[in-house]
């Protein structure tokens, strides 16, 4: 066995310290829950992002990872519901939505979901994220107005 003075400390360090990265990256980093802010007022401006235009969303696209939560604060002057566009890969002319999406339901990720209606100030419960995948939705009051946001979810 080759040996050199000082070396076999040495080689103990860096395996100890490449075997703590190793395990680190085995460990599933903890659930955030992201904040989306809603207000025509605030953000006016017209943002272009991969599924079209969008207006008063910030930010207008969310990057979350599965286990992520999402909360939507509404920071204007009239009501907004965060609900989504399932199967859309663009913003379609009219989502063709019914008075149901004013009720809270659903997660990101199964299929249709909805905040349900915030009023001035309001927040809503927790969205839980539960599929990776690229999710748009827009308000039903003001989707018309380019009331609309992108969700990526990240493994």
């Amino acid at each position: 066995m080759f040996y050199l003075e000082g070396r076999p400390k040495a080689l103990g360090a860096a395996l100890l310290a490449i075997a703590c990265v190793l395990w680190a990256a085995g460990v599933p980093a903890q659930a955030q829950t992201v904040t989306v802010s809603l207000s025509l007022a605030k953000y006016d401006s017209v943002k272009h992002g991969q599924a079209g235009d969008f207006v008063g969303v910030s930010p207008g696209v969310v990057h979350v990872h599965v286990g992520d939560a999402i909360v939507f604060v509404n920071d204007d002057v009239k009501s907004h519901t965060v609900t989504s566009l399932p199967e859309s890969s663009t913003f379609p002319d009219d989502p063709h939505w019914t008075d149901d999406v004013l009720h809270s339901s659903g997660a990101i990720g199964s299929g249709s979901w909805s905040t349900g209606e915030l009023k001035p100030g309001a927040s809503s419960k927790p969205v839980a994220v539960k599929k990776a995948g690229r999710y748009l939705y827009g308000c039903f009051y003001d989707y018309s107005a380019g009331m609309r946001g992108e969700i990526v979810v990240d493994p």
